[in-house]
């Protein structure tokens, strides 16, 4: 029975802290770090303000948290990938999957986006050397690529910029997108966005692309 208990205190646990951040998430993408409160959090999620702080203990703390969750899922793709893999696939892999996560968490990256503009004021400390670190990790990886003649000399950093750029454009300036383009993109367009970006990219490595799905 107590085990019954613990793992409905884990659901529920669970439940709200997705409600959290979802509603964390509406409110910082529309008014800021600094113009939103945890009371607009709590009444837009529907909870008490002192859930909030029991699960995130304070406004920074959940904020750290949404901006560790959209790092973790933009470079899960490319999280385990290692010098013995083929660096096309991996590559395009990671490629398409930020393309996807700009398409279905565009506040997430937005939020991201309003950060570092600001001189990232909240990535400093505890979470910034995890993203300072796994850049380092992923050059490294790229630069064994050159070395093994894998994929041709550029420079890795510039290369991981390029990325960003180019799959967070489609989340970050969206708005750009429906003024030029006339109305949000279909999903027939994304998707040959997103392999237009994977054949420039693998292209200008020095290797051919292989459209996928």
């Amino acid at each position: 029975m107590a085990k019954a208990t613990a793992g409905q205190s884990g659901a529920i646990r669970k439940k709200n802290e997705r409600l959290i951040l979802k509603a964390a998430t509406n409110e910082f993408v529309k008014h800021g770090y600094q113009g939103t409160s945890l009371q607009a959090i709590a009444d837009r999620a529907e909870l008490p303000k002192a859930n909030i702080l029991y699960y995130f203990k304070s406004k920074q703390g959940l904020y750290k948290t949404l901006l560790e969750d959209i790092v973790d899922m933009w470079n899960d793709a490319f999280e385990n990938t290692t010098a013995n893999d083929d660096p096309e696939q991996a590559i395009s892999a990671y490629i398409r999957s930020k393309m996807r996560y700009s398409r279905s968490h565009p506040k997430s990256s937005r939020i991201f986006a309003m950060e570092i503009i600001q001189g990232a004021p909240n990535l400093k400390g505890n979470l910034q050397f995890p993203v300072v670190d796994w850049t380092k990790n992923k050059c490294s990886l790229i630069q064994a690529w050159v070395d093994q003649g894998k994929i041709a000399a550029i420079e890795p950093l510039y290369l991981l910029f390029l990325i960003w750029g180019a799959t967070q454009f489609y989340a970050d300036f969206d708005t750009e997108i429906r003024m030029i383009n006339g109305k949000t993109l279909s999903a027939e367009e994304f998707a040959k966005a997103e392999q237009n970006v994977i054949d420039i990219v693998i292209r200008g490595i020095g290797l051919k692309a292989k459209a996928k799905s």
